[in-house]
């Protein structure tokens, strides 16, 4: 079954979407609202069930995009015995269009956005104020959900049409950006108008989001993004204007994904233990030789192996010819009291990256003054001196901040990729080469 043919449509077989629905919903743990849970019916699905499916559905698979896209961008390895894939087709630019690595989250995405489009319909039968931020809620998360396969396929295209047709084609890389943008731009006309509060309770993910107006600063976060990975510089810089940041506030402050191990929850499938036996999960060397000293930003997410007993010096890994020294920390972003567990949030958006976003737009207007005012509160909160930024230096200094700033958060591969800099990821065995984007999967392809 294609991603596609999961999607709401008024001709599906009702047994198909009820599956789709509780699927998401039992991943996050949540008490479903049927009269009836041995024979769930979709009209009695609660918009809360709902949305709280669509948080459920944005976890699923993320953990694969994570580790593929810091593969691809070298950032880290992701040493795995039983699949040599992640070494081996992501390394050498050769994805198999039918695999795993591919597929799983490229559907994922689009369950959620078929939770949503079902999210949408369910809405018809609420008050125009209610309805109002169903839709500004229910169109941010497929925006966003499309913007994450977009970075997977890049001039690949994604699908934009939700027919579940095979023959439906896909859509360029500037109509898949126009798409994205005019469903942010909808869903924050949506969150302007629909009162004081939700008619709905989202995760503590979105604590600080969780009224219209609070959502609506999340919206133009993500507009901001979306702006900033086309060159849009002005519009990105105006989406900042509606958005959270704030160069007084904590780096961390932003939306989550929020992970659990009740019943019927999910864990943090990034999180391991960097004192176990063997880690999967490993920092590219590359990550460390460019730090600076002293940059919390490093010593945060990157931990040193100690062969036991601990202290005895570093203990290196290797697998597939390629050798690490480090294991990925999953920082403990949100609750920096608490250790890193497998139930450690994951960020969707955050300050930092805004702050960072807004260098990047004044830079490309040859704002250098604000641009590097942005980059040394981002570099002052790691711990490090100030930097004078020059046309010459400028772009290097911004994405060196954005590598250890938004380490494993998704954005290495997209970064150099949009500035044309794949060339300088470095290759560790011969036959290495930088993929540059996924391929179609071959279950979206007819013929």
């Amino acid at each position: 079954m294609n991603a596609y043919e999961q999607s709401f449509q008024g001709s599906m077989p009702k047994g198909i979407l009820s599956i789709l629905v509780v699927t998401l919903l039992g991943s996050i743990g949540c008490e479903l609202d049927f009269p009836n849970p041995n024979a769930p019916i979709v009209e009695n699905v609660t918009i809360q069930s709902l949305v709280t499916g669509a948080e459920a559905g944005m976890r699923v698979d993320y953990a694969i995009y994570l580790r593929a896209v810091a593969s691809v961008g070298r950032e880290a390895y992701y040493f795995e015995p039983a699949d040599p894939r992640y070494t081996g087709e992501l390394l050498r630019a050769t994805p198999d269009p039918g695999g795993f690595l591919l597929n799983r989250p490229w559907a994922a995405r689009y369950r959620t956005i078929a939770n949503c489009r079902f999210l949408l319909d369910k809405a018809q039968s609420l008050s125009a104020t209610e309805r109002a931020g169903v839709e500004g809620f229910a169109k941010t998360i497929m925006a966003y959900q499309l913007l994450l396969n977009l970075n997977y396929l890049d001039d690949n295209g994604i699908k934009l049409d939700f027919s579940g047709e095979l023959g439906v084609p896909f859509s360029t890389k500037p109509q898949a950006y126009a798409f994205i943008e005019n469903l942010l731009d909808e869903a924050n006309t949506s969150l302007g108008s629909p009162g004081t509060s939700f008619p709905f309770t989202l995760s503590g993910g979105f604590e600080g989001f969780r009224t219209p107006s609070e959502f609506a600063t999340f919206n133009r976060a993500l507009k901001a993004r979306v702006a900033i990975y086309q060159g849009k510089f002005d519009d990105a810089l105006t989406a900042l204007t509606g958005s959270f940041v704030n160069t007084a506030a904590s780096m961390t402050l932003g939306a989550y994904h929020v992970y659990g191990t009740g019943l019927g929850d999910q864990d943090n499938e990034i999180f391991e233990s960097p004192t176990a036996p063997f880690v999967k999960l490993m920092v590219h060397p590359s990550f460390e030789a460019s730090a600076e000293t002293g940059d919390s930003r490093f010593s945060s997410k990157a931990t040193l192996r100690l062969k036991p007993p601990p202290g005895t010096g570093p203990d290196t890994t290797t697998f597939d010819n390629l050798i690490s020294r480090l294991a990925v920390s999953v920082t403990t972003i949100y609750t920096p009291l608490l250790p890193p567990s497998s139930t450690t949030r994951l960020p969707i958006i955050r300050n930092e990256e805004l702050l960072l976003i807004r260098a990047e737009a004044n830079i490309g207007l040859n704002n250098l003054g604000p641009a590097q005012d942005d980059i040394n509160t981002v570099r002052a909160a790691a711990g490090l001196g100030n930097v004078t930024l020059t046309a010459g230096n400028a772009v290097d200094q911004l994405l060196h901040e954005r590598h250890y700033s938004l380490f494993m958060e998704g954005h290495r591969w997209v970064d150099m990729r949009r500035h044309s800099m794949l060339n300088l990821l470095p290759l560790d065995r011969t036959g290495d080469v930088v993929l540059v984007r996924m391929p179609r999967p071959e279950t979206e392809v007819s013929g």
